[in-house]
């Protein structure tokens, strides 16, 4: 009686308990608390904004008027999630959201014709806004008229996400006022000129991190807002910017100086020619952290070098890269590198043998990433006098068929290794030896077939072996892990059975020796096959690991 009594002491209960007691059900909405799973929404979800104990989210979907299809919530919703009908819908007024006192997180998704500020209305506690169109990447931008100062009674918004809607539809003074905002995402404003955006932002007092996303941008200009044209005005608020992100499409034209007054970018995204990269320094950034190169033709990777150098960037990612370029002289000036992606488009054709030399002079570089490159036997070590003694993460999508004995024995430092999703058929013995450091090593989607006593020898440290997708046969030879002494969680995936044998044998304990007992999870999945039988000389003592058996059958 107490529970019940205690249940109903609670508003958003009491409701819920209403409603389903009488047979009715909200027509638009729905009610979770913070424990409950958003999860099963088919085209939306709520899932990612932030919840707290005891909290309550509204999500409706369907809606066509705000204020007419959100009657009867109960006011004290501290998350409202609204998706709104395919098509033009009305004006919304943020008024109408004061008599939620306690909402903190407002999320819609749809298009108006107009948005009405709170007018004598409050929302004391309002702290996250998204407002995006979800169709308007396809069918044009939200023409949505929102004028001066709309926003400027959210005296506690901090976080504000703006997508789909075109910015010249919004008044210059849209975000002036807003006094604790210090969060900022525009994504498809639907401007090619970033002035657009820049004279509409430049009076938040507040901002700490900026996120612009304009495919529609290709060249990036002077700006023309009258703050940014002498030194003393541009201060205030770009310089207390901690994170700045830039995504354009494709940038036919930098001008010198363009982005004098930011200084640092975070990240700056963008497909770029090779000379359009030259001019990327003259534009007055200092620094870039994170650079993201889609090359509109092949890049050679000096170029990138060169860019890399003079704006002092830490970690690259550059698709449509010219592989012969990659050689120990051409990334000279990429020394102060830690992360290397590297791709090529599927259609482009590379060379069948690089370069791995280069790796010796990256003596920083932490990460490196390779994809969609044929080199069917990657010579990484063969050339190394030293150790490599600063990578630790390596990932290679390079259509590898074969690994060598010794093939990776100069990176001592190596923690991850990740080769998924190769031609791998035959791993020799030995293949891993001098990794002593490997921590995780994921071998995913490859043709291997067979396991052998010495394939993971010298793997000391492994905690982490994915085996999955490889059409492995049931003769795992005995020993092949057993001096894995770190070993604690293993995915062989598809153990398959000769014709000749009805039955799936797998002998845990000659594969695995002493170790067994100190894995956590065994993943084992059987395909085509309808007996599967496990043989353990001492069940008991090993009950310390989760052992998980997909058996398939057709």
């Amino acid at each position: 009686m107490e529970e019940m009594r205690s249940m109903f002491s609670h508003p958003a209960v009491l409701f819920l308990w209403i409603q389903s007691s009488s047979g009715w059900m909200h027509p638009k909405c729905q009610i979770y608390d913070s424990s409950e799973d958003l999860g099963h929404f088919p085209t939306w979800t709520c899932s990612q904004l932030p919840h707290h104990a005891e909290r309550y989210t509204a999500a409706c979907q369907d809606v066509t008027a705000i204020e007419e299809d959100l009657l009867g919530l109960p006011p004290n919703i501290n998350t409202l999630c609204i998706s709104m009908t395919h098509g033009e819908n009305r004006s919304m007024s943020l008024g109408f959201f004061s008599q939620f006192q306690d909402l903190e997180s407002l999320y819609i998704i749809g298009c108006f014709t107009q948005i009405l500020p709170t007018g004598n209305s409050h929302l004391p506690n309002l702290q996250h806004m998204y407002l995006i169109d979800k169709w308007g990447t396809g069918s044009g931008c939200c023409d949505c008229h929102i004028g001066p100062h709309t926003f400027i009674d959210l005296v506690k918004l901090c976080d504000l996400t703006i997508q789909g809607y075109r910015l010249t539809a919004m008044a210059p003074d849209v975000f002036h006022g807003i006094p604790q905002l210090q969060s900022l995402i525009i994504s498809e404003p639907c401007v090619d000129d970033l002035s657009e955006i820049l004279c509409r932002i430049m009076n938040i007092k507040a901002l700490i991190e900026l996120k612009i996303e304009a495919p529609e941008i290709q060249s990036i200009n002077q700006s023309n807002c009258s703050i940014l044209t002498t030194n003393e005005s541009m201060t205030p608020v770009f310089n207390n910017l901690a994170r700045v992100d830039f995504s354009f499409g494709e940038v036919t034209h930098i001008e010198e100086g363009s982005l004098a007054w930011l200084q640092n970018l975070t990240m700056l995204t963008g497909a770029f020619s090779q000379e359009v990269l030259l001019d990327l320094p003259l534009s007055g950034i200092k620094q870039i952290q994170d650079f993201r190169c889609s090359g509109i033709s092949v890049i050679d990777i000096e170029r990138i070098c060169n860019v890399v150098f003079l704006l002092s960037i830490k970690k690259i990612y550059v698709n449509n890269f010219n592989t012969s370029s990659l050689s120990m002289s051409s990334v000279e000036l990429c020394t102060g590198l830690e992360y290397m992606y590297l791709s090529v488009p599927l259609s482009f054709h590379p060379t069948t043998h690089l370069d791995w030399y280069f790796i010796s002079s990256l003596k920083k570089l932490n990460e490196l990433d390779i994809d969609f490159l044929r080199d069917k036997n990657p010579e990484i070590c063969s050339f190394q006098k030293q150790p490599i003694t600063w990578l630790t993460k390596l990932t290679l999508l390079i259509n590898i068929q074969m690994l060598f004995a010794k093939q990776f024995i100069c990176l001592v430092k190596l923690q991850y290794l990740d080769l998924t999703q190769n031609l791998i058929s035959n791993i020799e013995d030995f293949a891993f030896l001098g990794l002593t450091n490997l921590e995780s090593l994921d071998i995913t989607s490859n043709n291997i077939t067979q396991i052998n006593a010495n394939t993971f020898d010298g793997l000391h440290s492994l905690t982490w072996l994915d085996l999955r997708n490889n059409p492995l046969i049931h003769n795992i030879e005995a020993m092949s892990f057993t001096h894995l002494m770190s070993l604690r969680q293993v995915f062989l995936g598809q153990v398959h059975n000769p014709l000749t044998e009805p039955v799936i044998k797998l002998n845990l304990t000659l594969i695995f020796g002493g170790i067994l007992s100190q894995l956590t999870h065994l993943y084992i999945s059987s395909v085509w096959h309808l007996s599967f039988t496990l043989l353990c000389t001492n069940v008991n003592h090993y009950l310390g690991f989760v052992l998980t058996i997909l058996v398939k059958s057709f």
